[in-house]
């Protein structure tokens, strides 16, 4: 007993609270040395070096579980650190997109009430596989993955796209072809020939907006880029529908990179 510590002399030692303590206690990652009848625990002096591997632990986001583990293997730490570090990395990357966006967002909404700054181009007509669904805008990757798995040869480049057959905002029952660019050495499997099509596409002058980010938010976009077209008196075409083109699909959000295209007049 001489050589051990109170809770509290604990907590003064590692400049911490009792409460901590005992909560480390109750989740097994920092037991007292000793715990007499009265149910105070004590600790040995060099258990605070125990918390302090704790709390370098939790400041690197590692679990109560993960702490268990690797408390048990003091010294071995290494895979721990180079697994944390390409985690800290990748949120750093994701903190830069981010900022990187807030700032473009926040630039656009000053320039032009917006938070788009989109283009007019005209397009010249371009060749399409398409088949056609009637669903919702989150099933629109699913249908693109199904469209995918039609053909026996997929060509120089798979890039898919979504024409909307009616105007609105309608995420829960649309009616949209679901496409394909078509490029050279595309070919139908035989037992779909009579479901995939081809049309030659002819949007002509669009107001168009490239996202990069995650696909899930395109229909903030589109809404952005319909308030454009009334800040700036821009008519917006009845007799072409909208669409988007889906350029680069990843699992990571900030390597996305999404069109969307409105017809003008």
């Amino acid at each position: 007993m001489d050589n051990l510590i109170t809770t509290g002399e604990f907590a003064k030692l590692a400049s911490t609270t009792k409460r901590t303590i005992i909560y480390y206690d109750q989740k097994g990652v920092l037991k007292p040395a000793f715990v007499n009848n009265s149910q105070y625990r004590f600790y040995q002096e060099r258990q605070i070096l125990d918390y302090q591997r704790i709390l370098l632990l939790s400041t690197l986001g590692v679990s109560l579980e993960e702490m268990k583990k690797y408390l048990k293997i003091k010294g071995k730490l290494d895979k721990l650190f180079d697994d944390k570090k390409e985690l800290i990395a990748k949120e750093i990357r994701l903190l830069e997109f981010n900022l990187k966006n807030v700032t473009k967002f926040n630039d656009n909404l000053k320039s032009n009430g917006t938070m788009v700054n989109p283009a007019v181009k005209v397009l010249p007509p371009f060749p399409v596989y398409y088949i056609e669904k009637i669903g919702s805008y989150a099933k629109i990757g699913q249908y693109c993955e199904e469209l995918s798995r039609m053909f026996e040869d997929k060509g120089t480049d798979f890039t898919t796209l979504a024409i909307f057959e009616e105007q609105g905002y309608r995420p829960k029952k649309s009616r949209i072809k679901i496409g394909v660019l078509a490029t050279k050495g595309m070919r139908v499997k035989d037992e779909f020939e009579d479901i995939v099509k081809f049309m030659e596409f002819n949007p002509g002058k669009v107001l168009t907006y490239t996202h990069n980010g995650p696909g899930n938010l395109l229909s903030l976009f589109w809404k952005e880029l319909e308030k454009y077209c009334k800040l700036n008196k821009l008519k917006v075409r009845k007799d072409v529908p909208d669409f988007e083109i889906y350029r680069t699909v990843s699992s990571d959000s900030t390597k996305q990179f999404f069109e969307i295209y409105l017809p003008i007049e």
